[in-house]
């Protein structure tokens, strides 16, 4: 399960890299795309993509372009399907919340009857 930093990086990796096999990527991209919401440095920006890298949703590369690092990332399966688990997770919270409002309504109902039956 990524965390909120990781599913934010995995966004933007995803959107940068859907329909190519592979794409080049600096880390200044990354870090400014991450900027309004969260303040990270490089250093925990290596660490999220790592984190990515163990979890199997994509493969990294690090290269060299005219003296700056540039990631080399390609989405493995698991991140092909991030677009579509995250929305698998937002469909089962409004189903959870959902079923949970109607389960409200069920049990203030039977109160209000019961009351009825025995006042």
């Amino acid at each position: 399960m990524l965390n909120g930093k990781e599913k934010r990086v995995m966004q933007y990796l995803f959107d940068c890299c859907s329909g190519k096999k592979s794409c080049l990527i600096e880390p200044d991209d990354i870090l400014n795309y991450l900027q309004p919401k969260y303040e990270i440095n490089n250093i925990e920006l290596d660490q999220i993509l790592n984190a990515l890298v163990l979890e199997n949703y994509i493969d990294l590369v690090n290269s060299d372009k005219n003296g700056k690092l540039v990631y080399c990332i390609s989405l493995k399966t698991k991140g092909e399907g991030f677009e579509r688990e995250r929305k698998n997770a937002k469909k089962n919270v409004y189903i959870i919340v959902t079923r949970t409002i109607i389960l409200a309504c069920i049990s203030f109902a039977v109160t209000l009857i019961l009351k009825a039956i025995f006042s």
